[in-house]
This record gives C-alpha cells, structure tokens and sequence, in this order.
C-alpha cells in the first residue's frame, strides 16, 4: 500500500529524486491504495480504499475532480460486477443497467430496494428455499401488491376457478384446491369430510343431477345445517342445487342448500 503527496517531481538531488520517484511508483502499481483517499487527486485517478467494509473497493476518481466513484469490490472476480460468460468484458453498472439474461441470486444474497430515501429502512424480497423449480408470473398490468396481512380493498372484480369433482360413490373435496366447486352426480353419493378444511374458508358447491335425476345425496357430520337437518337434494333431471358452505374451523362447517335454481 502507498500513496504520494503528488505526482510532481521537483528538483533536487539524486538520491532525493530517486527516493520521491520511487515514492511516485509505489503509489501507481498499488493504485493509491490506503485508508484514505490520496492527499493531491486528478481526473480518473484509482484509489483502492482499504478502510471499506466488508472489503477494500476500487474507487475511480470523476471527470469532475470532485468525487470518487465506486467501482467494485478487489476481494471479488470481476470485482463483484455482474458479467456474461459470452462477453466477459460486459458489466452491470452501479448506476444500473440491462440484464440480457437469467439474474440469479445466490445461497448468500437478497434482493433489497432502498426506497426512494437513503436511510437505514429497505425492502428485502425473500423467498422460502424451494424443493423443485418455482416460477411467478406477473401480468402485463401496472398493479400493486396485494398482502395477506393487510387491510387492502380491491379496486375491481376478483373470481376463483371453478373446479370440477370427482363423481363417485364418495366425494371428498380438497379445500386446498379452490373455494367453488361443481360436480354432476351420477348415483346416490356421500359428501365426505374436506381435505384441508381451515377456519375462514367459504364458497359454493354446485351440484346437479345427471341425465337421469333420482340421485340423493348424504353429509359427513362435519357439516351443519339450519336446524341440525341435512337438505334434501332436487332430484329432477338436470336439476341445479347449489350448497352455501362457511369453514368455522377445521371440523365444522356451516351450510345451507338454494334448491333447485332455475
């Protein structure tokens, strides 16, 4: 590590140059490196500051003459600048840049946004370690994001997806699949309990008679309706119920048939 007072030789004796001259060198192949930044500095001067933390960075003096501008991290390949195997000399900026590629985050690294003040309070974007390939997909809309944990209301219409049931001689519905679900009987079946029943979950069940009608339908005693009496299904051909359910917890559930809707 050296530094030099200035790059100007003056003149003196020949053991006094030789020893500034020296001086001058040392400073050149260690880049300025030292605590502080060099006492006398010009345009696009390097300077290793070695009291940075964690590690030393090059710092690049500006056009100006007024600033030194980060460059990167010495202990780090590529000085901790992002590159591409095809063109090793392309880097992402400080100041930002475009990525032409995948940007994979590493074990050690997150992704944390400063905001729009310079202080000690950032947002981190973590993720759970995944156990297989994950994608998120956002859609081509300016949006914001909704929380969990947050009283947000919703500017525009929401909707879950319909899903389908199995038709057979017991039905078990997975609550982890959706909130409405359908299914055409083909027989007398019985509703068993859900699957990943969880206390807040509501929805529908819309439940029609085949071709042939007649079909009746029983309950799991997890479900509880006005009066302790199960409903009696519509049992024309083609008929459409549709059972109203509310999950109070994970072994009751709240319900009421509109019959025969039409």
């Amino acid at each position: 590590m050296a530094q030099a007072t200035d790059y100007a030789l003056a003149n003196q004796s020949g053991a006094n140059f030789r020893a500034e001259l020296n001086t001058i060198l040392a400073a050149i192949v260690s880049q300025n490196s030292g605590s502080t930044a060099p006492t006398t500095t010009y345009a696009y001067q390097l300077w290793i500051d070695t009291a940075a933390s964690p590690n030393p960075l090059l710092k690049l003096r500006n056009g100006a003459n007024d600033a030194f501008i980060t460059i990167g991290d010495v202990t780090a390949a590529n000085l901790g600048l992002l590159t591409t195997a095809s063109a090793a000399s392309t880097y992402l900026a400080l100041a930002g840049g475009t990525v032409t590629g995948n940007l994979e985050i590493g074990t050690a690294g997150s992704l944390t946004f400063e905001g729009s003040s310079a202080d000690a309070n950032e947002t981190t974007l973590t993720v759970v370690n995944p156990t297989a390939d994950r994608t998120i997909t956002l859609p081509d809309a300016s949006l914001t994001v909704a929380g969990i944990n947050l009283n947000q209301s919703f500017t525009v219409a929401q909707r879950g997806t319909i899903t389908a049931l199995t038709d057979g001689a017991t039905i078990t519905i997975d609550l982890a699949n959706a909130n409405n679900f359908s299914v055409t009987l083909g027989g007398n079946r019985t509703f068993a309990a859900p699957t990943n029943q969880t206390a807040g979950q509501s929805g529908v069940i819309v439940i029609t008679q085949d071709g042939t009608g007649g079909r009746t339908a029983a309950f799991n005693s997890v479900f509880k309706f006005p009066g302790g009496t199960p409903p009696t299904l519509t049992t024309t051909a083609n008929a459409v119920d549709v059972l109203a359910y509310y999950c109070e917890s994970a072994t009751r559930i709240s319900a009421r048939l509109i019959a025969d809707l039409k």
